[in-house]
């Protein structure tokens, strides 16, 4: 006859030894630091439309997209400057802008006068007198256009001369095959074209263009120089420049949103 006491142990002993080893280490698990509940920490989403649901409420708690846009622009203009910091980018000049024409006008009269020689002025319209304020000597294009005039003009006397002289000449009521009184017309518009053409190709070479980059269209206010701002950028050739230097003067003159380019 077998006594109550025994009934549980035979019970037990019946369990699979699998069973009974995870229940002795459900037992221990407190005592170890861990425990076997794979229950997962909090809220899992049933489907998408959940899913969708918490991302509107987390887009909310930001100020919406607008909000994450501007934190995401934010991000990409630290991990920039973290870039140029370790040495990936050279600086190309330092930049400021004004509000006013006066106000550049007397800041390149500084810059001028304190030596420097490689600076520029950013401007929606042209400033009267500016380029005497930059110290800017007297451009070269003009030799270039007379240039072209006079090449235009010689060209169009000897069209005139080798057709009507000396490859077919004509003698007409008595004029001599050359007179050139009946192609003034020809050497006017072979000089002008020739002058305007020079000037065209003239102005792109000195100016590099086309240029569809330049390092000062990473400032992030200079969109406005196409409307309300005019800017000065003191390049790092400059013999004179020192960007602690540099950027004191800037400030000195007033000028705003003083800042390194990068090249």
């Amino acid at each position: 006859m077998q006594r109550d006491s025994d009934a549980p142990s035979e019970k037990r002993s019946e369990e699979p030894a699998s069973t009974r080893e995870a229940d002795e280490r459900n037992e221990k698990a407190p005592e170890r630091g861990y425990h076997n509940d794979f229950t997962p920490q909090g809220h899992v989403p049933d489907d998408d439309a959940e899913y969708d649901k918490h991302d509107r409420a987390n887009e909310a708690a930001h100020g919406g997209k607008a909000a994450l846009a501007i934190e995401r622009k934010i991000e990409r203009k630290i991990e920039v400057a973290e870039q140029e910091g370790a040495g990936g980018s050279t600086t190309f000049a330092i930049m400021g802008y004004f509000t006013t024409p006066a106000d550049i006008y007397h800041a390149c009269e500084a810059l001028r006068d304190a030596g420097y020689s490689r600076f520029d002025a950013h401007t929606p319209f042209p400033v009267h007198g500016l380029e005497k304020a930059m110290g800017l000597k007297p451009s070269r294009l003009p030799w270039f256009v007379l240039a072209g005039g006079i090449t235009g003009l010689l060209s169009g006397i000897a069209l005139a001369w080798y057709t009507q002289a000396f490859d077919y000449p004509l003698i007409i009521s008595g004029k001599p095959s050359f007179s050139y009184q009946a192609f003034i017309p020809v050497f006017f518009e072979l000089t002008v074209l020739f002058a305007a053409l020079t000037c065209f190709f003239g102005l792109f070479a000195i100016s590099r263009l086309p240029s569809f980059f330049h390092p000062t269209m990473t400032h992030p206010n200079f969109p406005r120089a196409t409307d309300d701002a005019f800017f000065v950028s003191v390049e790092a050739t400059d013999p004179k420049f020192d960007p602690t230097e540099t950027r004191n003067l800037l400030q000195r003159v007033g000028a705003q949103g003083i800042r390194e380019v990068y090249s």
